[in-house]
């Protein structure tokens, strides 16, 4: 399978040297191409980066941009790339990858190649949920990867078919900006319309696709400061360092581990790990995240606070599917009407306040009662000092104020006052 490496750079010499330190490092079973696409507009030093980097692996392409397409259209050329090939493997300047990146893809696409609910291979494992805003756990059923409908702009694999579908949908749909839409999530339609992931989203929606995601990243990314990011260490995950000698990988169809848009495992996998508990259509928003708009059938088993409820789970094991499979008792988790869903205000709001909660950090991050107590009092204090601090900055500036008025004040009457004394001796000496 003729699978090159592109590379997608613009104004980032060092990260570009990183990322193509990791790739330097890699195992390789075959002779692999490497493409660096430099988008136009950026300085010398991303060209001599790209030019001088010596691949012993393959053959090595530069291709500099003669304008500046801007990321969105220069991922969509580099995307286009898989159309002279097998498919490709599209990386960002700002990520690094594992020694065995290019055998688990290479594995991956053999494997899920005829597969038509997949759109694309996810080098790049999530621990973190973007539409919660807290960390993301899969469920884990002792095979090496699940299903996402969520892309992935941290490292992908695209064969030649995955990208001429969704090329051929995006010709209809690219003027389109999705704002509101409630079949994505919230924090994707807040997304400028100008996001090639954006626009991929709704397509894997739409057409009820899925990416293929590894238990253990192939890839981590180090948010650096860049065009459309403003520097971020939330994104680091481990990568795999160790070889997988078989890669035991299950059919999308016989797979129970299959989340949705907004990182919640779909209704048929909920309830089919659960031993049928549900025996009508129903949707899953353990996180809270959804808009009434964006769930389907008559129920839901939701996190949000509720009028009344049909049953409900508590909210001790992890991650959050789990107390709903084994049944652990509790208020926490209800399975109600959507009409039962009390008023929470604006998604974004609401998604914002959970996220801060204190019982949901306690939940979802390792620490206990005492250290959230001294976290919490530690930051009470640190509140307080600054407000003190920003009380006496505001006492000493207007002390400052004070003194100036004070001093223009003396001033104008010392003034006053010599030249009365001036005037007088003037009219002295006239005498």
């Amino acid at each position: 399978m003729n699978v090159p490496i592109v590379i997608a750079a613009y104004n980032r010499e060092l990260t570009l040297s990183r990322l193509l330190s990791s790739l330097d490092k890699a195992h390789y079973s075959e002779p692999v191409t490497l493409i660096i696409s430099i988008d136009g507009g950026g300085p010398e030093s991303v060209k001599t980066v790209a030019r001088e980097f010596d691949w012993k692996f393959g053959a090595k392409e530069v291709v500099e941009r003669p304008e500046h397409l801007g990321l969105h259209r220069h991922i969509l050329s580099c995307g286009s790339l898989a159309k002279q090939y097998d498919g490709i493997i599209m990386l960002e300047d700002d990520l690094y990858v594992s020694p065995w990146f290019y055998d688990y893809t290479l594995a991956a696409l053999e494997f899920y190649k005829d597969c038509s609910s997949i759109c694309g291979i996810s080098l790049y494992s999530y621990r973190y949920n973007e539409t919660a805003l807290l960390p993301f756990m899969p469920l884990h059923d002792g095979s090496h990867t699940y299903f996402m409908q969520v892309p992935c702009s941290w490292g992908q694999a695209l064969l030649k078919g995955h990208w001429c579908a969704f090329e051929s949908w995006y010709v209809d749909h690219c003027d389109f900006d999705y704002i509101d839409d409630p079949a994505l999530p919230p924090d994707v339609t807040n997304w400028t319309a100008t996001s090639w992931k954006k626009h991929f989203f709704k397509y894997m929606v739409e057409q009820d696709k899925y990416f293929v995601y590894p238990f253990c990243s192939y890839t981590t990314n180090f948010g650096d400061q860049g065009q459309h990011q403003k520097g971020s260490n939330l994104y680091q995950v481990p990568i795999q360092l160790g070889n997988i000698s078989q890669y035991v990988f299950l059919r999308f169809e016989k797979s129970l581990i299959k989340y949705d848009a907004w990182f919640e495992l779909i209704p048929e996998c909920l309830n089919r790990l659960s031993g049928g508990l549900f025996d009508f259509d129903f949707s899953v928003d353990l996180h809270g995240t959804k808009r009434r708009e964006s769930y389907t059938g008559e129920y839901v088993v939701t996190s949000k606070e509720c009028t009344s409820y049909i049953s409900s789970f508590g909210r001790c094991m992890v991650p959050v599917e789990m107390n709903v499979i084994n049944q652990v008792s509790g208020n926490d988790i209800y399975l109600v009407r959507i009409e039962q869903i009390e008023d929470y205000g604006t998604i974004d709001d609401y998604i914002l306040e959970r996220a801060r909660n204190m019982e949901n950090q306690m939940y979802y991050y390792p620490a206990d009662t005492v250290n959230y107590s001294l976290f919490h009092r530690a930051k009470y204090k640190i509140c307080n000092f600054y407000q003190q601090g920003q009380l006496i900055e505001g006492a000493f500036r207007e002390t400052i104020r004070h003194s100036k008025s004070l001093y223009k004040s003396l001033c104008s009457h010392l003034t006053t006052l010599l030249r009365k004394m001036f005037d007088s001796l003037g009219i002295c000496n006239g005498k």
